[in-house]
């Protein structure tokens, strides 16, 4: 079995995004999540979980006919509505966003192929998850192609066997050469989501993150785990440690709120874990 790091917070933690006294909500990074309609709780699961790390501004591009749906249950998270491609585009290639995430909630249609594919072409930091992934389903190649900035990948065991044509294995050290074998095939870091997380680099890095608890088997928490890394990218961190980081941070979290774990918790536990990091 190839040898990996276990996650733990010496891996990381000096790359771990700090405000000072000049920092403003545009340096703190600006994190844009493409809004899903009608399932529309995924993405804002994300939005909580990346203004929670730490993005100075983060916003929900929502098609205008679920705007009042996001509206009505957003404050300080943005929700920009648009009606046309040409719109969505524009809000896409804002010089100002610093990173992106595309999946959550999005649904499996061309419009969301083709705003992974604008995203991806900004060379900025982009999270895929879910639906996003499920569009390039045995197209793991076309990705490659279409990678040229920070990419992070993060399926579970459905998504990962639909995109890459091979089902993970049980066994770690299965799941772990299955993961090196993605990583390298498409050009991002790859998460492959579980009880033991695994996550590859393409230049061979690779971390296994052993510190989740059961509770994190729960509706939504994906979608959490997918807005904290598109923060910490968006803040600067390398697409690896964001996304080792926001797995700790994300298990760390459920660990702090313990039985009863439901998505909508993780966000709120988000700061002290990092009063905890940054102590």
């Amino acid at each position: 079995m190839s040898t990996y790091e276990s996650n733990a917070p010496s891996l990381w933690q000096p790359l771990l995004p700090k405000p000072d006294a000049s920092s403003h909500k545009y340096s703190r990074g600006y994190v844009l999540i493409y809004g899903g309609y009608p399932t529309t709780g995924a993405a804002r699961l994300a939005a909580f979980a990346a203004a929670r790390t730490g993005a100075g501004i983060t916003a929900i591009a929502v098609p205008e006919i679920a705007l009042p749906i996001y509206a009505s249950q957003l404050l300080s998270i943005m929700a920009k509505p648009y009606s046309t491609a040409t719109q969505l585009e524009e809000l896409i290639t804002d010089k100002r966003v610093g990173a992106f995430l595309i999946g959550p909630g999005a649904g499996v249609t061309e419009e969301t192929r083709h705003s992974a594919m604008t995203m991806l072409d900004t060379k900025k930091p982009v999270v895929m998850d879910a639906d996003a992934l499920t569009v390039f389903a045995a197209q793991a190649d076309l990705l490659k192609t279409s990678i040229s900035g920070p990419c992070v990948l993060t399926p579970h065991d459905g998504e990962f066997e639909r995109l890459f044509g091979i089902a993970p294995g049980r066994q770690l050290h299965q799941r772990i050469a299955q993961t090196l074998l993605a990583t390298a095939q498409t050009g991002a870091v790859v998460l492959l989501k579980g009880a033991q997380t695994v996550i590859a680099a393409p230049d061979g890095r690779l971390i296994v993150n052993e510190h989740a608890p059961a509770t994190l088997a729960t509706a939504g928490a994906g979608d959490v785990l997918a807005g904290i890394i598109t923060s910490l990218l968006a803040q600067g961190m390398p697409a690896l440690e964001a996304a080792a980081t926001g797995c700790w941070i994300h298990s760390e979290a459920a660990r702090m709120f313990g039985l009863g774990l439901i998505a909508e918790d993780i966000p709120e536990y988000i700061p002290a874990v990092l009063e905890q990091l940054m102590a």
